[in-house]
């Protein structure tokens, strides 16, 4: 079975299609803004960050390592 090209499979998001989002600061993150709450709205809900983001199965099982590392 052969498979379909990346861009007829994955779709960019609106605002990129415009080109209204082409700088690469607006993709970083500072882990304390986060924390602190005091950063970009994509990045401190999370209902906005999972909106726009995909993650990955491996991706999504480090973030659960991770957390059950922290959590002891």
């Amino acid at each position: 079975m052969k498979l379909k090209p990346w861009y007829d499979v994955v779709k960019p998001r609106e605002d990129l299609c415009e080109g209204k989002s082409q700088h690469a600061s607006e993709f970083a993150v500072h882990l304390d803004r986060v924390r602190d709450k005091t950063g970009r709205p994509d990045y401190i809900y999370p209902e906005q960050f999972f909106a726009k983001t995909f993650l990955a199965s491996n991706l999504l099982d480090l973030s659960a390592q991770v957390v059950r590392r922290m959590a002891g």
